[in-house]
């Protein structure tokens, strides 16, 4: 009985830490949550926000970048440059020889849309840790009218990681 109160009070307080963790560094909740997405598309590659934000102008004449987001996220902002599944899938012709980097708000949609793509021979990649990550990074985002925004519409309130360079989140 005893070894199994230890057990259950260390599980407790490993799970009372992470949550403490989560709550003191959105980045860590964000980077965790993408790791759990990630297991689900082992073999997918991704393109990180990183070398997506670090890309010259030239460079991105070979990729294209693809919200697949619901029209009330997409309304509010979108990394500058996407465009949306509808847009991509009545234009795919157009982007076949493109590098696709698909993104949503984590990359659990983007990751299902992206394996889509593959197995149709588009050369697709998910966005780790998709806008959410873009926030962590800085990206810029713009507004439905191509201006720059800081709103970012993160899916559902427990979603609002959105920290980096004073992002507002919407939901």
């Amino acid at each position: 009985m005893k070894i199994m109160k230890t057990f259950f009070g260390i599980c407790l307080l490993g799970l009372v830490s992470f949550t403490v963790l989560c709550y003191i560094s959105p980045k860590f909740f964000i980077t965790a949550t993408y790791a759990l997405v990630k297991s689900e598309f082992k073999d997918l590659p991704e393109f990180s926000v990183q070398s997506l934000n670090v890309l010259s102008a030239n460079e991105k004449t070979d990729y294209i970048i693809v919200d697949v987001r619901s029209a009330e996220e997409r309304n509010v902002s979108i990394i500058a440059g996407a465009i949306d599944q509808d847009y991509f899938e009545n234009n795919h012709h157009a982007y076949q020889n493109n590098k696709i980097i698909v993104y949503c708000t984590i990359g659990y949609r983007s990751g299902y849309y992206a394996q889509e793509l593959r197995q149709k021979g588009l050369d697709a990649y998910n966005l780790s840790e998709g806008i959410l990550g873009w926030t962590q990074a800085n990206g810029l985002l713009v507004n439905s009218h191509g201006q720059e925004t800081s709103q970012v519409h993160v899916y559902s309130r427990p979603w609002d990681l959105a920290v980096g360079k004073n992002y507002t989140a919407v939901f």
